[in-house]
């Protein structure tokens, strides 16, 4: 009697574990997500990303010129007047054993002029917009900014993912995670215009590939998502709004078709505004100024050196030679060799389903991922490769993942050793990079022969800058940061990673697998455009143990 009420009441308890552990895993993703995002936010101060004063006193003084603040002439040159600490936040720039603590010798009250200022370099849109925000203390509006700009990224891949069936979901957050860990990450939560461009270029990929995928109401969200995302493109950088053009024709090659005339039109209509953007901001002026320059045989030269480069240009994603600051704060070594042997295998992972469309999309945006700063990399605006930062052509990699990942999920799974690899690597690339970065202006870096530039371990021992009225100190806001990163993979892999299947099934004879393969053959959709059909007949058929959430995603997907 008992073992028979045991046997009824076992499937129950199992379902009821089921049901809770999917709201508990998601409270600890966004709880996770929240840590990590205030933790970058806070890793640097003022002025630490590339070119911060300029950014910074455009965005205290942005166009039209004279309108915002105060203008003096100097030796016939046009200067505005802006605070002192917004020019000179760079102060400890190429110095890593000096921290941010020079800051001190300057105040917000005092007004100093600077050249340095958007006079139609860049487009409209991302300066004025911060400005609403560029109050009395500069690091107090700093901290405000860098909020609004990952609440930015937060709120737009939170929807699309939302809106997302289950597998371009997957595509979606993989590809961003592997993507942005860690630069993407820095640049986003900084007051560089790049956070737009990365979450504006690859947010309206998402966004236009999953719009691809839906129906109904999602369908026009979606697109609604990605019209917003192209905003901040056109509002950030020239590049950037090029950058729409490329995403809409790789997504499209990749998954339109006649049923897509709405999302055609649009994508087609914000490819042109961004192509016009690039046309007309400044980017475009520099390449001109390079083709009228620059001879034919010099340019030869220049483009052999730049294509042999291009490796080490691509490993800049994460951080090598392109670190935080101002390519002046370099991340262990072993940071950039964990961050490559992840993305290759996440590249391998995509690869396990192909098509002709999908390998022709990934071509076109992979050409312009490398074409574009080959072409602009010439002198004399960049004297080669090396001078041409990879983080403008970073906001390009997430959108290349997304196509590549397009199908990856069906038939596929992974062991608990796996993704327990996975999660632990590239938690060891955030946290890594985060301390680093901490470090750096905390303190300083140590100049260790032989050995380059060491982060000191304890980020408590000698604090000379840190944020005014910060409750937490720097190693706790790293401890829980790094730990938050941690924990939403993990709850993330729980609620929409591929089937788990144990090690031993992985291992097990060719012959117990033999008949599901074959069946999962002959039900696999032979392109892309099945993407909303069910994975296979295996995932059809898998018990909720092995896919939590199942019924759930169906439901979503319907």
């Amino acid at each position: 009697m008992a073992r028979a009420l045991a046997d009824h009441l076992g499937p129950l308890k199992d379902r009821f574990v089921s049901a809770a552990a999917r709201p508990l895993a998601l409270i600890i993703a966004v709880l996770g997500v929240l840590a990590v995002s205030a933790g970058w936010v806070f890793a640097s101060p003022p002025g630490s990303s590339p070119d911060d004063d300029y950014h910074l006193v455009s965005t205290w003084c942005p166009r039209p010129i004279g309108s915002s603040c105060q203008t003096t002439t100097i030796d016939g040159n046009l200067y505005v007047m802006a605070p002192v600490t917004t020019s000179h936040a760079q102060c400890e720039a190429f110095s890593p054993d000096r921290s941010h603590a020079c800051i001190s010798d300057y105040s917000d009250d005092t007004m100093f002029p600077s050249y340095r200022y958007n006079d139609g370099q860049y487009p409209y849109g991302f300066y004025e917009f911060h400005h609403l925000f560029a109050g009395h203390s500069v690091e107090h509006s700093v901290w405000i900014m860098r909020s609004i700009n990952v609440g930015l990224m937060l709120v737009l891949i939170g929807a699309i993912t939302a809106l997302s069936t289950r597998q371009v979901r997957f595509s979606v957050l993989l590809a961003a995670l592997v993507a942005w860990t860690p630069m993407g990450l820095y640049f986003i939560a900084s007051s560089n215009p790049s956070s737009w461009a990365i979450t504006g270029v690859f947010s309206y990929g998402a966004a236009l590939f999953s719009a691809l995928q839906s129906r109904g109401w999602r369908r026009w969200t979606l697109l609604g998502l990605a019209a917003f995302s192209a905003l901040l493109c056109y509002g950030s950088r020239g590049d950037a709004a090029f950058y729409v053009f490329v995403a809409s024709l790789g997504i499209l090659i990749l998954a339109a078709n006649r049923r897509h005339l709405p999302e055609v039109g649009a994508a087609a209509v914000m490819s042109a505004i961004g192509v016009w953007c690039m046309l007309s901001s400044g980017q475009s002026g520099h390449i001109a100024q390079s083709e009228a320059s620059v001879t034919l045989r010099e340019r030869i030269e220049v483009a052999i050196m730049n294509i042999r480069y291009l490796p080490e240009y691509f490993a800049g994603f994460v951080g090598l030679n392109s670190g935080p600051g101002w390519r002046d704060t370099p991340l262990p070594g072993y940071t950039t060799i964990i961050g490559l042997l992840v993305l290759g295998a996440v590249i391998l992972f995509g690869a396990r389903a192909m098509s002709w469309r999908k390998a022709l999309a990934a071509f076109v945006t992979f050409g312009a991922m490398a074409g574009i700063p080959l072409l602009i990399a010439t002198p004399p605006t960049f004297p080669n490769l090396g001078g041409y930062h990879s983080r403008y052509a970073l906001p390009l990699l997430g959108t290349w993942l997304v196509i590549w990942l397009a199908s990856a999920l069906r038939n596929s799974s992974i062991t608990k050793g796996q993704l327990t690899i996975f999660v632990f690597l590239l938690s060891v690339v955030d946290a890594v990079a985060m301390h680093t970065t901490i470090a750096r202006y905390v303190s300083g870096l140590l100049p260790i022969r032989h050995m380059g530039w060491i982060a000191p371990g304890n980020l408590n021992g000698n604090i000379e800058w840190w944020w005014a009225g910060a409750p937490i100190t720097p190693m706790t806001l790293w401890i829980i940061a790094s730990a938050g990163y941690a924990l939403a993979l993990v709850a993330g892999s729980h609620l929409i990673g591929p089937r788990m299947r144990q090690a031993e099934d992985a291992d097990a004879p060719a012959s117990r697998k033999a008949a599901p393969a074959s069946r999962e053959e002959e039900a696999a959709p032979a392109s892309i455009e099945a993407e909303a059909a069910p994975a296979s007949i295996e995932a059809e058929a898998a018990p909720a143990a092995h896919t939590p959430g199942a019924a759930h995603d169906k439901e979503d997907n319907e």
